[in-house]
């Protein structure tokens, strides 16, 4: 690595502690506005990191799950507290719906329910966060499946306890479903189990098994049923599995959202952050898909595959390498909070480029159905996600609801599908942040 890049890290890291210090930012995101990211190899990435001061890598990782960062190019072996693995069940022999379970046990807020579900292709319980439609009289309504960033608490997503999720869709003629408990797991199907974090599945337990068992779900509860449209989202890491899910299964998903996600595992920045992901919570990376650039990798770079969401409602969004209001809140009274902004800061500069790319090969497959929000601040954390929320919803909204349904009401028979949301990137969000 460069003697210049070396020291521009150790100035931006400099900079920005002094900033932090002194309550202004400029001098720390103007040094990282010179870094670009799509040009660092993985080492350099180390290096950056680890020549960015004398602040304690090893607190960081074990504070990552409140601090809002929800993937981080880190790599290293360490074995960071986290949920033991789920034990293979081999008593399960059929997916289905179990039964739903005390929600005051998970949550404060009203709305929530809490499902026990199992897998079979998992062999394990699953827990899932619920939020049925609260529309009356409005017939069927269309699934809307969320997922969480690395971190993925069991029954306690960051959509509930970051986004509230249920107050944002009040009104909506929807069922938001969100599994709980991927830890730093992509959403994905494994090759292997993992010793430290369990047998994964979950891209099959998603989308062949999942529908059903909502549909059991709803019956049971006496909701009204899915109307058999649904859509996927997700933030970071969450993000990067809806996007590839619904490339891969466009017959499942006729929406897509993702905030802050990034779409290439064949990049540098790709496999360093899911690399990162997976060794800092003490996984072993090719229990994932085997070594870089197998097949299984290659099927998940999304990039590669832009012209599968051709027939899909295609939203993302970033932030942006400056640091606003919600970021200094957020990162407020954290022991690392300096080397936690500038984790944030790189990261999110990463994801910017990543979402360029990805907006670039959406437009050279000719798929022309994208909405791109790009926010002019913005860290890797909550805040930054949920800036640009109702955003996305209104633009893949009238893709669950269908040609005869009013995307604002849910009444069948309006027929006003297409006409929220406009086609091509937005270039800046001028939303303020949640």
């Amino acid at each position: 690595m460069s003697i210049k890049l070396r020291r521009l890290a150790s100035a931006t890291a400099g900079a920005l502690a002094v900033a932090l210090t002194l309550g202004s930012t400029a001098p720390a995101y103007a040094q990282l506005d010179a870094i670009n990211p799509a040009s660092l190899s993985p080492e350099e990435y180390d290096t950056l990191l680890s020549v960015s001061g004398a602040l304690p890598l090893g607190s960081v990782l074990g504070s990552v799950g409140s601090v809002g960062l929800s993937d981080y190019p880190l790599t290293g072996s360490t074995d960071p507290s986290g949920p033991p693995p789920k034990p293979i069940d081999t008593s399960i022999t059929e997916a289905k719906y179990v039964a739903k379970l005390n929600a005051s046990d998970y949550t404060s807020r009203t709305g929530y329910e809490y499902w026990e579900v199992q897998s079979l292709v998992m062999k394990r319980k699953v827990i899932l966060e619920v939020v049925p439609s609260r529309v009356a009289n409005k017939g069927s309504a269309p699934v809307l499946y969320m997922l969480d960033g690395v971190d993925a608490p069991e029954g306690n997503s960051g959509w509930n306890h970051q986004g509230d999720i249920a107050a944002r869709l009040d009104g909506e003629n929807v069922h938001v479903v969100m599994p709980t408990g991927a830890f730093a797991a992509y959403y994905a199907n494994w090759n292997a189990e993992d010793p430290k974090l369990g047998y994964n599945q979950w891209e099959t337990f998603l989308t062949d098994e999942l529908p059903g068992i909502v549909n059991q779900g709803l019956a049971a509860n006496g909701h009204v049923p899915a109307s058999g449209k649904a859509g996927i989202g997700g933030i970071s890491m969450g993000g990067q599995a809806a996007m590839h899910l619904a490339a891969t299964r466009p017959d499942l998903y006729q929406g897509v959202m993702s905030f802050s996600g990034y779409y290439s595992t064949m990049d540098d920045i790709g496999y360093q952050t899911i690399r990162g992901t997976v060794e800092t919570r003490g996984g072993t990376l090719e229990n994932m898909w085997g070594p870089r650039g197998s097949e299984e990798w290659k099927r998940h770079d999304t990039i590669a595959h832009a012209q599968d969401l051709k027939d899909t409602a295609v939203y993302m969004s970033s932030g942006a390498p400056a640091i606003d209001d919600n970021d200094l809140k957020n990162y407020e009274g954290q022991a690392t909070r300096e080397l936690n902004m500038f984790l944030g800061l790189l990261l999110e500069s990463g994801v910017r480029e990543g979402t360029k790319a990805f907006e670039k090969a959406l437009d050279r497959a000719g798929v022309d159905n994208v909405k791109v929000d790009y926010a002019t601040s913005g860290l890797h954390n909550w805040p930054n996600f949920l800036k640009n929320f109702d955003s996305g919803w209104d633009y893949i909204k009238p893709a669950l609801y269908g040609d005869d349904v009013d995307p604002e009401t849910g009444t069948p028979g309006s027929g006003s599908a297409g006409s929220s949301g406009s086609l091509g990137s937005s270039g800046s969000s001028g939303s303020s942040g949640s």
